[in-house]
């Protein structure tokens, strides 16, 4: 009785106590579990197409798992309650449901109790919430299964209120985004189709003017157009009710990046992307692609006229997983920031600000320095993958399609992955030591 009510009183306390981030106390919720039910692991998981992906723990002595360790659930204990959507516990393994001898990453390290519970995200099949332990005991009390029941939910709640946090934070992202289009982005190369629409009208009046001079002015009147019409056409699906935001799912970041390369370059050998596989984060993966554009726009405006874009040795920009955090990062070899301070460059007016305001609807940091070559670098930590997904609305195992060997959102398993590229294939594409990576160009370097 006094271990029922210390549990239940530190985790009323928990509940109580808003201070600090809610992947800290996730894990002060884990640790209390654990403790209480005197096992040696605890941890919150992912569950995402047939994948269960450790995102906190709390252990004590040797682990199970660590934040970011990927298994296909069939294999785990945890597939019990994901199948049951409700909670599972057994003392010893010959007590469980048929089959959970054959759940080898629990049972080939020789844990044997286990209690789990799902934890749902809008009445959706999040991941799960489970403490286990390799000393076989006593089936687990009414009260100890309550505990774990009640931390699942709290859990589950926490989750519902990101995603719709971040539906709000996406909304008001995407009004701000109206006023900055019309201020900037449609303005600019509507300014852009005048100039030259005038210097083709001065050199068709001189008699002495050239024909390719006219000709070269009313191609980038043209071309500034159609960038108009397709900012139109973004501006419609931003007040399309279909488009909006309904939560973060994992995005690969190369997939996204090349897409977005292609919309800021409109298509033309502006420089050179070369893309870091395996990088995946939890967004709305509309507004990733935004975020990314914007950023090669940056890159792109930043090394200005300092740099032949169309010469071999073109801008070259890089996008790759930040290492030590989670979150990734754009950098290129041009001249670096316009302004004095390498730290926080006065750049807002050249597309920073939009950057960082696309950023906010995520909830994530961006940091903007100079890279290891002088040129720009921006930083974008991101969540630390506790964030609500599209999870799917019932336990489905499901087979990569044809051609896709990744399983979406989870972590990148170090093996090799073919190099792409989005525009004409080099003969050898340039790669990073230890991993390869997809180069984008519009022509062969």
């Amino acid at each position: 009785m006094e271990a029922r009510e210390r549990a239940f009183r530190e985790f009323a306390t928990l509940v109580r106590d808003r201070e600090g981030s809610f992947v800290d106390r996730i894990d002060e919720a884990l640790e209390l579990g654990r403790s209480a039910l005197g096992v040696e692991y605890g941890s919150l998981a992912r569950i995402d197409d047939g994948e269960h992906t450790v995102l906190a723990v709390a252990t004590a002595g040797e682990a199970l798992g660590t934040v970011g360790d990927s298994r296909p659930l069939g294999e785990t204990f945890c597939e019990l309650p994901v199948a049951d959507r409700e909670p599972v516990a057994f003392g010893r393994v010959e007590d469980g449901p048929p089959g959970t001898a054959d759940r080898t990453v629990h049972t080939a390290d020789g844990f044997s109790c286990y209690v789990g519970a799902p934890v749902t995200v809008d009445g959706r099949v999040y991941g799960t919430c489970c403490f286990t332990g390799r000393a076989p005991r006593d089936p687990f009390a009414d009260w100890e299964r309550e505990l774990v029941a009640a931390l699942a939910s709290w859990m589950s709640d926490g989750l519902t209120a990101r995603a719709r946090e971040l539906a709000l934070a996406s909304e008001s992202d995407r009004l701000d985004g109206f006023a900055a289009m019309i201020d900037h982005d449609i303005r600019e190369p509507l300014s852009t189709a005048r100039g030259h629409a005038q210097l083709a009208h001065e050199a068709a009046a001189d008699i002495d003017g050239a024909v390719d001079e006219v000709a070269r002015h009313t191609e980038a009147t043209v071309t500034a157009l159609s960038r108009t019409e397709r900012l139109v056409a973004d501006l419609l699906r931003l007040a399309s009710d279909s488009e909006r935001a309904g939560g973060a799912g994992p995005v690969d970041v190369r997939t996204a990046a090349e897409h977005a390369w292609g919309e800021a370059t409109d298509g033309e050998p502006r420089g050179r992307l070369t893309t870091e596989p395996g990088v995946r984060v939890p967004a709305d993966e509309s507004l990733l692609k935004r975020l990314l554009a914007e950023t090669f726009r940056f890159c792109l405006e930043t090394a200005g006229e300092s740099a032949d874009l169309d010469a071999p040795g073109r801008l070259h920009v890089r996008v790759g997983s930040l290492g030590d955090r989670p979150g990734f990062f754009v950098a290129d070899d041009g001249p670096g920031f316009p302004g004095e301070s390498e730290d926080r460059p006065a750049a807002e007016e050249r597309g920073l600000g939009r950057i960082e305001r696309i950023a906010a609807a995520h909830d994530w940091a961006v940091t903007a320095g100079l890279s290891a070559e002088g040129g720009v670098r921006i930083e974008v930590e991101t969540d630390e993958g506790i964030w609500p997904t599209s999870a799917t609305p019932e336990h489905v195992r499901h087979e990569a399609p044809a051609g896709q060997d990744d399983i979406e959102g989870a972590p990148d398993t170090g093996e090799g992955e073919p190099e792409t590229d989005a525009g004409e294939r080099e003969p050898e594409a340039d790669t990073r030591e230890g991993e390869p990576e997809a180069d984008t160009g519009a022509g062969s370097d």
